[in-house]
């Protein structure tokens, strides 16, 4: 099997090497959620989690865009992202009722930067994210502040993570129970939700490093060196506010850049009404489609299942990049989500895709019918995608 792109660049995409080395010294309780969960030593029922991720290598496309356009508000993204990169994944294992807390550490080089303006912008979007929250009824979210870091000798340009520490009841968790039957639907990582103010394009936050290699002028690398630092060179042919037709109107920096969608907001919306109905049991698992693209979901559930997805077409920035970077399409699938960013597993029955229609509804997100749960014959999870471009079978999870 071909090296992937994204491989090639230095990213493990689906962070495998990460979970062989700590699989020893990780403590997690509930080994099928999606998250690592303890129980409360003290507290009968409650249990704990703890998550860090952040923007990742998309800020350096935030700061070409800036350099490029003077956007001073292009920055407020990286807030967008590194949010929801903690909170939906948290969420994901039911982490919707209780408190959340985050910090942030943002590494930075100010003589290569404007820090002032970048944390003004940073700043600006808390306040605005918090209560677009607080609105949708996440009452109990916390920000405890973080670390600033002027790294002048370590860091190039700028790298913005957060983290978030979460508590939630016992009864309320998503287990990762999936068994054979077992129906899987999808929401869809472009379109408009209801809160978003404008389109979004659905690239969410991985795959940023291939994106903007592949797509980018290399007339950057010597227009902007400190972007580059020591990493992989811009391989591209397009410029910043470049509009190819297969965008629509878009500029390539643009879609690159759309903010991953606010997930948690939606998997409440999703619990809620499974809690209304009194068939919150029959929602087994939840992938958030970051890290591992379209075959995340190997993440949930314990060994043996086959999930098994008919994708849809990837929306045009996943074709663009495909095209340009001249990725085949099994690999494009493992390092993208390609159009669906929400994987959600249950029971195969009337009520339980009602539910999920009335929440695609509600929210504006379209919903996607995938596939089945099957049975496997390999103490492993492992998922089989059915494209437009070809059956790819045997991606998989050790557990």
């Amino acid at each position: 099997m071909a090296e992937s792109k994204y491989a090639q660049l230095g990213v493990d995409a689906d962070k495998g090497s990460v979970r062989e080395a700590f699989k020893d010294v990780v403590r997690n309780d509930f080994p099928g959620a999606f998250v690592n969960i303890v129980r409360d030593p003290d507290i009968p029922g409650l249990v704990h989690t703890k998550h860090p991720d952040g923007d990742g290598s998309k800020m350096v496309q935030r700061i070409l865009h800036f350099l490029e356009n003077g956007d001073r508000e292009i920055f407020q993204g990286a807030v967008d992202d590194a949010f929801t990169m903690n909170a939906g994944d948290v969420a994901a294992s039911g982490f919707v009722f209780g408190k959340w807390f985050f910090s942030d550490i943002i590494n930075i080089n100010a003589l290569n930067l404007p820090k002032k303006l970048i944390l003004e912008q940073i700043a600006r979007r808390f306040r605005s994210l918090f209560g677009l929250y607080q609105t949708e009824g996440f009452k109990i979210v916390y920000f405890l502040g973080g670390e600033t870091a002027d790294l002048p000798n370590q860091v190039c340009s700028a790298v913005f993570d957060m983290d978030i520490q979460a508590e939630a009841q016992e009864s309320d968790l998503i287990l990762g129970n999936t068994q054979p039957g077992d129906r899987i639907f999808g929401f869809a990582s472009d379109g408009q939700a209801l809160w978003e103010d404008e389109f979004n394009f659905g690239l969410m936050a991985n795959g940023l490093t291939s994106g903007r290699i592949h797509l980018m002028s290399r007339k950057y690398n010597k227009k902007y060196p400190f972007l580059v630092g020591f990493g992989k060179k811009f391989m591209g042919r397009f410029e910043v506010n470049d509009r190819p037709d297969i965008l629509k109107g878009a500029t390539v920096s643009e879609a690159l850049l759309s903010p991953t969608r606010q997930w948690a907001i939606l998997i409440r919306f999703l619990i809620e009404e499974l809690k209304s109905q009194g068939i919150f049991h029959m929602l087994h698992g939840i992938s958030m489609n970051t890290g591992g693209g379209a075959t995340k979901i190997t993440h949930v559930g314990q060994g043996g299942i086959v999930y098994e997805k008919n994708m849809p077409m990837p929306p045009p920035i996943f074709r663009l990049i495909k095209q340009e970077s001249g990725e085949v399409w099994r690999n494009m699938f493992q390092s993208f989500n390609c159009g669906v960013g929400l994987d959600i597993v249950g029971e195969d029955c009337p009520e339980f895709f009602g539910a999920l229609a009335s929440v695609s509804q509600r929210t504006g997100v379209m919903l996607f019918d995938l596939g089945r749960c099957y049975n496997g014959i390999k103490a492993r999870n492992i998922v089989r995608l059915k494209t437009p471009f070809g059956t790819f079978d045997d991606y998989h999870k050790d557990k």
